[in-house]
């Protein structure tokens, strides 16, 4: 089977590279990558509509990847004359990156209501949009009625597993964060929780990862008398990323107080359940997919305002001291068989709409 997987920003990046892997794996599919242009924006628009028009042709399946929403159109046409299914990465819609995330836009403005625009033809237009957990698959598919959406998890890759732990431990409550630095990861929750526990208890705290907001939070930490427990590193290379979190005793997911927030299992939760790592992130409807597979492991926080939840986070770091320092082994493995379970279900409709394309 011919694929046409299209605008690609980074071929390596985790969601993409699975799904083209699982898709040679069941369908022994040939495909094409369509890059996203490097250069200027005004030369990249045109660049990347041609070589989507001319570079894919003679596919009988075509992905639109993550981050490429406003090419929808472009490629769903490329499908259709080549009477092949389209399918949408929806795992990164341009209203909650743009306006929620990045604020870059505020909510009810022309720029944010173009954002909500092309997440809605993106959504009209193809044969299945893809999601990132069965609770946004679950509102997208009510925010756009007819859209057939299906679930797909991002899972962990291949290098987040268990590891052997670091040397002598001193008694230390070791703290990973990593990732940028927008609002969905709460970093202002995170270090009023980490001063608050480190009263009780000895935190060290590496956070991992850049952004604009970067030197506030580095600012704030000074302010709350806790710069000596953190060490800011900027971002490192996936290898370098595991030997973090094996150094770790927890990994922190997200904070944030919007909808994506309480919608979503980011990256890093599956990555420090999958290496064995507990995991203390924000509650959220998400992560009834998972928790029965982690266990303790997985430690949910909530609080019905700010001060709550960085009360509730400090907490369960103090928690976290009282318990035996433990690497869990078997999480990874069950965490791959839910997410190997979820794919099939993708590769069924994959071929039931192939099917019914060829009739």
């Amino acid at each position: 089977m011919k694929v046409g997987y299209g605008r690609v920003w980074d071929p390596s990046y985790p969601r993409n590279a699975r799904i083209r892997a699982y898709l040679r794996d069941r369908f022994g599919a040939d495909i094409t990558v369509n890059r996203r242009w490097e250069g200027s924006r005004l030369r990249r628009i045109p660049h990347d509509i041609g070589s989507l028009l001319f570079g894919l042709g003679g596919k009988r399946l075509y992905v639109l990847a993550e981050f490429s929403l406003p090419y929808a159109p472009v490629l769903w046409l490329v499908a259709r004359l080549n009477r092949g299914v389209f399918v949408v990465d929806g795992f990164v819609g341009q209203y909650e990156t743009m306006v929620e995330d990045w604020k870059k836009a505020r909510p009810g403005t022309l720029r944010a209501r173009w954002y909500a625009t092309v997440d809605r033809i993106a959504c009209r237009l193809a044969d299945l949009v893809l999601i990132d957990t069965r609770v946004r698959a679950q509102a997208l598919a009510g925010a756009h009625p007819g859209t057939e959406v299906l679930s797909l998890p991002v899972g962990a890759p291949a290098w987040a597993r268990p590891a052997a732990e670091r040397g002598r431990r001193t008694g230390r409550v070791e703290v990973l964060y990593y990732g940028n630095y927008i609002p969905l990861h709460g970093l202002p929750v995170v270090l009023a929780a980490i001063e608050r526990a480190a009263r009780e208890v000895d935190l060290g705290v590496t956070l991992v990862g850049d952004g604009t907001p970067r030197p506030d939070v580095e600012r704030q930490a000074a302010r709350l008398g806790i710069a000596g427990l953190c060490r800011f590193v900027d971002p490192v290379p996936e290898e370098e990323l595991a030997h973090h979190i094996r150094d770790a005793d927890v990994v922190l997911g997200i904070f944030g107080d919007s909808e994506k927030a309480r919608s979503v299992i980011a990256n890093k939760v599956w990555q420090g359940l999958a290496s064995g790592k507990m995991v203390i992130t924000r509650a959220s409807p998400a992560l009834a997919e998972i928790a029965d597979v982690c266990g303790a492991q997985l430690s949910q926080v909530d609080g019905e305002s700010e001060e709550a939840l960085v009360a509730a986070l400090a907490e369960a770091l103090v928690a976290r001291a009282a318990r035996p320092a433990a690497v869990e082994g078997e999480t990874a493995a069950a965490l791959e068989a839910y997410v190997a379970s979820e794919y099939d279900r993708f590769g069924r409709r994959v071929e039931e709409l192939l099917a019914a394309r060829r009739r």
